[in-house]
């Protein structure tokens, strides 16, 4: 018997090995490794006890009590690493696996409590099972009721895995099967081998080979990779969400003098006044148009809003489209005139939209720059305002032509009209008139400007908003969110207070200062411990969290945070179906409060 020491002790070395490598490395906190730290530990404990099995035997006849102890504890140690590994099957064979939410984890609890019980209970009853020791010659082995009680649990439990990889026969060839597949294909030589020699334990050997095997297929990433990600993925969240948010704010501090100035423009315009003054103040009124246009229509990304884009099911992308029209184009521009493109390098790979329309509107606009410029330049160009998976295209056509009268300028602004039949003819060409290229972009749901002076030149720009591919590689997507927290406010102190206080307890903060980025975080399924909604946002707290609801699949605890005027009435927003509140009044001892 003490022939086949060697496959323990070998199998001790290496698993050994993998233990140092495994545990001295920082690790993530995931289910996988959380069963996989139990199964090296517990198979280290075997191979011990397999090892001193070999003397046990020999020296049953004089120690008798610690003999039987430790062939029984090498008995349930193979129960147990039977279990823990059953625990592993029955998670990544779960069918919500790969989502990692909040369910998983309450099943995995689960789990790992019924399991502790039963193992518990059939260990208890395995100790209180006789075990006899067979000698004939150099053949040794143990036999009775203790392994005959292991065998059937064991039965019971591998027949169960094989039923879990039936049921999962189309997912078998991700990597988290292997080791399954393995342990059963493992288990049954060994059943073989044991069947034809009792006395070569390699029980212990073949759970080694399984567990050095599963560090190669587990979901466990170099941590440190994970946190300078995290620390990047961090850094670029911060900059677009301050970005966004000065533009919200910004744009929302100009909308009242331009609404006065458009105003008062075309009050004044009512009046009888000279031609002259009348020219000028409908300069004024254009400009406070051009205004108007670029904070309500480019700058005020709370209206970039996923339901409000018009989604055509066309890939495409916006550079290759620019270069095309380039070629087109370059070789009809006059001599002398320079031509340019000028292209943002934040503009997306690929885009979902008409891109047909929108090739049918930069030809038409070049081509009437490149008829009436005859020295100077033209100019397209393209910048972008990206707000997670939507995007908004600010196009300028810019040339130093002939231009066109104030009047013609005015009319165009003021130009609301549905497509007629004769323009809908004339879209079949890739050539149309301005009027047609304003409906067109109206059409598309965007927006349209134009600036111009007669003999100085003219710039068109227009507004698109396009859907983006999302990217496919979310590798450590799941990782980077886990600890997030969404803080909606527009109280900058406040909100500065409890990003600090949060970034001290570990969590990643979010900010928001307006509703709509709160509900397309959420319909875009960003992944959130929690929402800390301000009452005092854009909108207020109970209208936002009653639109979040209205998704049976929102399960995100929201907070509610309250100025001293509404904290008399906090309790009356739980029964409203918030999970807790926040008083501004005591920051500090508030998020102690929610988060100890």
């Amino acid at each position: 018997m003490k022939t086949f020491m060697a496959f323990p002790i070998c199998s001790l070395i290496f698993i050994l090995l993998v233990s140092v490598v495994y545990f001295y490395k920082p690790r993530i906190k995931s289910i996988e490794n959380s069963i996989y730290k139990w199964l090296v530990i517990s198979n280290i404990i075997g191979l011990i006890l397999e090892i001193l099995c070999y003397f046990a035997v020999d020296l049953a006849s004089t120690y008798y009590l610690p003999s039987i102890i430790i062939l029984k504890s090498y008995v349930v140690y193979i129960l147990i690493w039977s279990m823990i590994f059953n625990v592993y099957v029955f998670m990544v064979s779960k069918k919500n696996y790969d989502k990692k939410d909040a369910a998983l984890h309450v099943y995995f609890q689960k789990a790992k409590k019924y399991t502790l019980i039963v193992a518990t209970i059939i260990s208890i009853i395995l100790y209180f099972l006789p075990i006899y020791i067979f000698k004939d010659g150099g053949l040794t082995y143990t036999y009775g009721p203790i392994t005959n009680v292991l065998i059937v649990c064991c039965f019971i439990i591998v027949s169960l895995w094989i039923i879990k990889c039936i049921i999962n026969f189309k997912n078998l060839k991700q990597k988290r099967y292997i080791p399954i597949i393995v342990c059963i294909i493992v288990l049954t030589l060994i059943l073989v081998i044991q069947g034809h020699d009792r006395s070569i334990l390699i029980t212990t050997t073949g759970h080694t080979f399984v567990v050095i095997l599963m560090f190669f297929t587990i979901e466990n990433p170099d941590i440190k990779m994970i946190n300078e990600l995290n620390k990047n993925r961090l850094l670029v969240n911060q900059t677009n969400e301050d970005k966004s948010n000065f533009l919200f704010l910004a744009s929302n501090q100009i909308k009242e003098p331009i609404h006065k100035i458009e105003t008062l423009s075309t009050l004044a315009l009512k009046d009888k006044s000279s031609a002259e003054m009348r020219e000028d103040l409908i300069r004024i009124n254009n400009s406070a148009h051009t205004l108007s246009f670029l904070v309500n229509n480019i700058m005020d990304i709370s209206s970039l809003d996923n339901n409000n884009i018009k989604v055509i099911n066309n890939k495409y992308s916006l550079i290759n489209l620019v270069e095309k029209i380039r070629i087109l184009k370059e070789k009809k521009v006059k001599d002398g005139v320079d031509f340019r493109i000028s292209l943002s390098s934040s503009i997306p790979k690929v885009l979902y939209g008409d891109s047909n329309l929108l090739e049918q509107i930069l030809i038409s606009l070049l081509n009437n720059s490149i008829k009436y410029t005859s020295e100077g330049f033209i100019e397209l160009t393209a910048n972008v305002i990206v707000k997670y998976d939507m995007c908004r295209l600010v196009i300028s056509v810019i040339d130093s032509g002939k231009g066109i009268s104030i009047d013609k300028v005015n009319e165009l602004l003021i130009l609301d009209e549905a497509l007629s039949k004769d323009e809908l003819e004339r879209l079949k060409t890739k050539n149309v008139d301005i009027n047609t290229i304003k409906k067109i972009v109206s059409k598309m749901g965007g927006y349209f400007t134009i600036k111009s002076e007669e003999n100085k030149g003219t710039e068109v720009k227009i507004v698109i908003d396009q859907k983006i591919e999302p990217e496919s590689d979310m590798k450590f997507e799941n990782y980077l969110n886990r600890n997030s927290i969404l803080v909606a406010s527009s109280d900058t102190d406040s909100v500065k207070t409890i990003t600090k206080l949060l970034v001290q307890k570990g969590y990643d903060v979010k900010t928001s200062i307006y509703a709509n980025d709160v509900l397309d975080r959420i319909r875009l399924k960003e992944e959130f411990l929690y929402i800390i909604l301000d009452d005092k946002l854009d909108k207020r707290a109970y209208e936002i969290l009653k639109t979040l609801k209205k998704n049976p699949k929102f399960k995100i605890p929201v907070i509610v945070m309250l100025d001293k005027d509404t904290e008399f009435i906090k309790e009356h927003f739980l029964e409203d179906g918030f999970s807790d509140y926040l008083l501004k009044s005591k920051l500090n001892e508030e998020i102690n409060r929610l988060f100890k």
